[in-house]
């Protein structure tokens, strides 16, 4: 099921593609979503680090800001679906608490959508905790695909 994009009626919201001057307000909000999550101390990155990986291509990301105030970030990257080709994996997606349940999250996901089709992705896809009911429910009231049936599989090498 697809859903209609929201039209913004906040002239203060700008969303737009991250540029390595906004490496720092994006690791602070990774921190703030792993505060979030609970697990603040498994963040072992910083922001020296960011800026390494994104001159390199690593990743990119999409940073909202209001008034000029960085209020929401997404970082993804490329991967690959054998089946489906092309695929945009979306690492992290968080909006400040003050500022969610505004419309934000929604106008930043259809701002991906549109980058991903024009840059010919043939899905977006990414986790997310099985306890973080608003999350969940975001993405059930954008109309996108939940799968249960998948277990996430890791090996850390540091």
């Amino acid at each position: 099921m697809t859903k209609n994009k929201p039209q913004s009626s906040d002239e203060n919201l700008q969303i737009r593609m991250g540029t390595e001057s906004d490496i720092e307000s994006a690791f602070e909000l990774v921190r703030e979503l792993a505060e979030y999550e609970k697990a603040l101390d498994e963040v072992t990155t910083t922001p020296d680090y960011y800026r390494t990986v994104y001159k390199q291509g690593l990743f990119s990301f999409i940073i909202a800001e209001r008034k000029e105030e960085p209020v929401g970030i997404m970082i993804f990257f490329d991967a690959f679906s054998t089946w489906k080709g092309k695929m945009l994996w979306l690492e992290d997606f968080v909006v400040r608490e003050q500022a969610r349940r505004s419309g934000i999250g929604e106008q930043m996901f259809w701002f991906l959508v549109d980058y991903a089709r024009k840059n010919e992705y043939a899905l977006i896809k990414w986790e997310v905790l099985d306890w973080n009911t608003p999350a969940i429910n975001f993405y059930k009231k954008i109309g996108a695909r939940l799968e249960t049936n998948w277990w996430d599989g890791k090996y850390f090498l540091k």
